[in-house]
């Protein structure tokens, strides 16, 4: 079973660094192209022009930022030298949190929350859980068209609590129930180069999520979109 898993990691590494360089150049290539703008055209060009070039300069700049950010965090989590800084977190603060701040990187989806009422106090390191919601968010905004609805749903037990984040995508085929592993997969073969960013967020999503305890898979229907769950264990 452990040879297994280990040829399954290696697969998924090898796939991630494949993808690494073109997640890389995209934010680059919009950067330098908007500056170029900007300097040979500036006298010519109005204000409204000039604040949506600096606009996407910055958006480039936040994804590569967190691009980075999340190559460290995996070779940290490879290597066991990420340290989980626990504490009692409140998750209905934390989880609307998330929403308000993805909220201001999307001007074309809706991000809804079904929550139940008094979620429990769970001990999390709160920049972690809340860095592994975010690119969730992120994945689904880019797996949704324009216009439609994302959910994020968190419901509890005695043991556990159990997020989900619901996009509004077409679904994967043959992929009712699956592992994170085998979504990265087949979205791989349904999904766009550019979007191959997501196996590194998923990844990063996976691991962070599996060093607080917790589980985390997908449930996809094709038709009916694709759901990404995961669960942090309650303590008492």
């Amino acid at each position: 079973m452990e040879v297994i898993r280990h040829k399954e990691m290696n697969k998924i590494n090898n796939k991630l660094l494949s993808t690494v360089s073109h997640e890389l150049r995209a934010p680059l290539a919009a950067i330098k192209g908007y500056s170029t703008m900007l300097l040979d055209y500036l006298p010519e060009l109005t204000a409204e022009e000039t604040r949506e070039y600096i606009q996407s300069i910055d958006n480039a700049t936040d994804r590569m930022t967190r691009l980075v950010d999340d190559l460290l965090d995996t070779s940290r989590l490879e290597e066991g030298r990420l340290n989980l800084e626990k504490t009692p977190v409140d998750m209905e603060t934390l989880i609307k949190a998330t929403v308000k701040e993805a909220e201001t990187r999307t001007n074309h989806h809706e991000i809804l929350t079904a929550l139940n009422h008094n979620l429990p106090r769970v001990n999390i390191d709160p920049k972690r859980i809340q860095q592994a919601l975010d690119n969730l968010i992120d994945n689904a905004t880019r797996l949704s068209p324009q216009g439609t609805e994302i959910l994020i749903s968190a419901t509890t037990d005695d043991k556990e609590l159990e997020i989900g984040v619901i996009s509004g995508d077409p679904g994967i085929p043959d992929s009712e129930f699956c592992s994170i592993p085998e979504l990265m997969c087949r979205m791989g073969k349904t999904t766009s180069p550019r979007d191959n960013g997501m196996n590194l967020e998923l990844y990063i999503c996976q691991r962070l999520i599996e060093a607080h305890g917790g589980r985390i898979w997908a449930e996809s229907i094709l038709g009916k979109g694709t759901s990404i769950k995961f669960t942090l264990p309650l303590t008492s």
